[in-house]
């Protein structure tokens, strides 16, 4: 263990304190604007399409992370229930109410981008495999599934008590 750490390079310990600030920031309460909500996965989607291996393989690359994005998105709108969402007074910014699931989502992203780098990078022969090439797609697209899933429910909530929020107003 202490030989993958060692021969780590300098920027990975960078995006792992990144990853753990943003999931530690997710615990607490947060108003988030309709671009702010966007950014996050619009990022995972680009960073994760862009670290695959696609090895002459693009078909099963990119169909093993559609698959793992379909059912990550599933799964986020099942641990991203809408309850306690809320507006603000203005009705412009959704109220996020903190949570610790992010960060598990993040390190989660985190191990599976370091565990497919290491291997890469020590077993070079196996990166092109089958097997690697449909877990490193299902697996980043199942991770980003869960942002861009959070992110959908967020945005269908936002809606709807902004068309809530509008009603009052007017009557």
């Amino acid at each position: 263990m202490l030989d993958a750490l060692e021969g780590t390079p300098l920027w990975v310990y960078g995006a792992f304190l990144l990853v753990c600030y943003y999931g530690l920031s997710a615990r607490k309460t947060s108003r988030e604007s309709q671009r702010s909500l966007i950014i996050t996965p619009v990022v995972l989607v680009v960073w994760s399409l862009l670290s695959l291996s696609y090895a002459d393989r693009v078909e099963l690359t990119v169909g093993s992370w559609v698959t793992g994005m379909f059912l990550g998105g599933l799964v986020a709108f099942a641990l991203f229930p809408r309850r306690g969402l809320t507006l603000d007074e203005e009705g412009k910014h959704l109220i996020v109410p903190g949570t610790w699931k992010v960060l598990g989502i993040s390190l989660l992203f985190f191990a599976v981008k370091y565990f497919i780098g290491y291997q890469a990078a020590v077993h070079p022969e196996f990166s092109a495999t089958v097997e690697m090439l449909v877990l490193a797609g299902a697996a980043s697209g199942f991770t980003v599934g869960l942002f861009c899933g959070r992110t959908g429910v967020f945005y269908l909530a936002w809606h709807a008590l902004r068309d809530v929020h509008e009603n009052k107003r007017t009557i």
